[in-house]
Parts: C-alpha cells; structure tokens; sequence
C-alpha cells in the first residue's frame, strides 16, 4: 500500500526540498489543507475537519465534517482516517510554521504515529522532522541544519555518523538541549537511538 499524505493548513513553501507527491500516495486535506494541495495542483482523494479554517463555498461536496468542538485535531483526525484505511507511512505538508501551538501539537501526532508503529515526516518546503524509535535513519541531503531531541525522558544510544559533532552512543536528555543546531559533514550520514523517541528536526533556514 502507498504512502498516505495528508495536507495540513499551516505554512508551506513549493521549494526544491519539498518532496514531491507519488503517482501511488493516498492524499487527504485536512481542512485549509485543501489550500496547500491546490498549490501542488494536486486533488486528494478525501477532504475532511471541521472546516472552520474555508469559507462554506470553499468545501467540496463529499466532505467528511466535523465539529469545531472536538478532542482532535484536524491533523490527527487525517492521521486516524489513514490508518483506518491501512497506512503505515505518512508524509505530512504544511503541519509547521504559524502558531507554535499546532506546531507542538504537530510533533505530538508525530509521537501518535510512532507509538502505532507506523512512520511519518512533517515538510513545509524548509524544513524535513521525523520521530525515531529503536530506529535508523539516512540524514537526507539539501539540509544545512541537523537537530536533534530527545522527546521521551531520556534516548540512549544515540549516534550520529557523519555530521560536524559525530556522537557514538550517547545519552540526551529531555531537559537539556545538546542535540541543537549540527550539520552534515560528508555523506552518508545517519542518526540512531537505541531507547527512547528522537525527534529529528533538518532545516534550510540561516
């Protein structure tokens, strides 16, 4: 089965970064989202939330609503509907960026998907974040910033291979920074923890 991708309503830039949409990707719009898949001239295969973010007119026939007052969020509202339908792979646009709010709640549906053993990546065009649990992961490359964080207490066995401060099987601790701001050094570089949930965070910006 194919990747599900769901456009989310926050910020989102068509750069050289941006990975492109497959052919075989399932596509979602989460509200306003719509707006971010019409910018890759794209039509998901499913629209759905609480639309309070499109005018009435803006909401196609089809729409699975929902009601402003709810316990999710539109984002993981799409992230449940994909793994519903048997998606275990997710790439997420424009979940970052805006208020900081929805951003932390986008790393938090990160941390959903990965306690459902499934994988997911948030890209706004800028930026490429991932979670990381027992897990490896090949840094991809046009990335001019690498950080990393511990999302749980502590992550153990942390290494980081390749990169300008190269780490073997480290400790990072959640209250503590130490993982910030890093750079790829040569190819292939990669990033692995061993316990705990990284969050992985590559960005472009200065």
């Amino acid at each position: 089965m194919g990747r599900c991708v769901i456009f989310a309503a926050g910020q989102m830039e068509v750069t050289s970064l941006l990975p492109p949409v497959q052919a075989d990707d399932y596509l979602i719009a989460a509200d306003a989202g719509l707006r971010n898949a019409a910018m890759l001239a794209v039509q998901p295969h499913l629209v759905m939330g609480d639309m309070d973010s499109l005018a009435k007119q803006e909401v196609p026939d089809g729409s699975i609503l929902f009601p402003v007052r709810k316990d999710d969020t539109d984002l993981m509202l799409a992230v449940k509907k994909g793994m519903e339908l048997g998606h275990r792979e997710f790439q997420i646009y424009g979940a970052l960026g805006g208020r900081l709010d929805h951003t932390y709640a986008a790393f938090q549906t990160l941390a959903y998907i990965t306690e459902h053993r499934c994988s997911g990546v948030l890209v706004d065009g800028h930026h490429w974040v991932t979670m990381l649990e027992n897990a490896e992961l090949r840094v991809p490359g046009g990335y001019r910033h690498v950080s990393v964080f511990s999302y749980t207490g502590e992550c153990k066995g942390v290494t980081l291979k390749g990169l300008s401060y190269p780490l073997e099987d480290g400790l990072l601790d959640q209250n503590f920074p130490l993982g910030v701001s890093n750079s790829v050094e040569s190819q292939p570089a990669s990033i692995s923890v061993r316990e705990g949930r990284l969050l992985v965070i590559l960005s472009d910006l200065p």
